[in-house]
């Protein structure tokens, strides 16, 4: 992903979101950003936390996502994924 496109993705949404960086599968290295998506994040402690979609749609019931798949708590965020 280009600047230039993260950019385009984050100027459609609220400026106060909070970024949360998705770990990678061994909790270390270095991935180019791939994708960003939106939900709420819960933080377990300072450096990890929960994520959860933050509204069910129709799409995400398709896609098997259920009610219990929504954090009861949880602040805004963007999240940007890593391509591995």
């Amino acid at each position: 992903m280009k600047v230039k496109d993260l950019i385009q993705q984050l100027s459609t949404l609220n400026p106060e979101r909070e970024i949360v960086i998705q770990l990678d599968s061994d909790g270390n290295g270095y991935s180019p950003c791939s994708d960003i998506w939106v939900g709420l994040y819960q933080p377990i402690t300072k450096q990890y936390g929960e994520a959860s979609l933050e509204e069910l749609t129709a799409e995400d019931r398709e896609f098997g996502y259920m009610e219990e798949d929504i954090l009861s708590e949880g602040t805004k965020a963007v999240f940007l994924c890593p391509l591995v």
